[in-house]
């Protein structure tokens, strides 16, 4: 039998402590991996809201797994997953042709951002000189013609122009009646 790719997504109960969370994701992937399946990726989502209560819980902790695995995993792990307290909900897929290029190109970019971290910085030369290039720069004195005092309204004055306008209104009003 060939290894397919899989995708799990797993609601957790939010009100556990940081450690029960990163406990019960380390029980489902020492779960992946005893059963022969092998961990590509896993994607913490965090802390979101609930769409509706589930066990009385209006939060819930989202973790997405990335997986390959034989077929007959997926029985087990899930089985897992419903006796597990901890687990609110949970969902897996088998991913197919156009779903694995998405997930292909996503390793491929996280695997760039991290190689884009680790490589070594500029050297400070360069960026010393460019400092001191800005600093005489901004040394220079300014034109004070630039700079003028530009009157600035404040709700105060906004709301008696509102008034005004209203007060206007309701006259114009009141003289149409009138005239009728």
């Amino acid at each position: 039998m060939s290894l397919h790719t899989y995708s799990t997504i797993v609601v957790i109960d939010s009100l556990l402590k940081a450690d029960e969370i990163d406990a019960t994701i380390d029980k489902i992937e020492r779960n992946i991996i005893n059963n022969g399946g092998e961990i590509l990726k896993v994607d913490r989502w965090g802390k979101k809201r609930l769409a509706y209560e589930i066990k009385k819980r209006q939060y819930g902790y989202y973790v997405e797994i990335l997986f390959k695995a034989m077929g007959n995993i997926i029985k087990i792990i899930e089985r897992e997953y419903g006796l597990d307290e901890n687990i609110l909900r949970y969902l897996t897929l088998k991913l197919d042709k156009k779903a694995l290029e998405f997930y292909k190109s996503k390793l491929e970019e996280a695997a760039s951002a991290t190689r884009a971290e680790t490589a070594p910085a500029e050297k400070p030369a360069r960026v010393e000189a460019s400092n001191e290039s800005t600093t005489e720069a901004t040394s220079e004195p300014q034109d004070e013609a630039g700079t003028e005092d530009v009157p600035v309204e404040t709700e105060a004055d906004q709301q008696s122009s509102d008034d005004v306008s209203n007060t206007q209104e309701t006259q114009d009003d009141e003289e149409d009646v009138e005239n009728s």
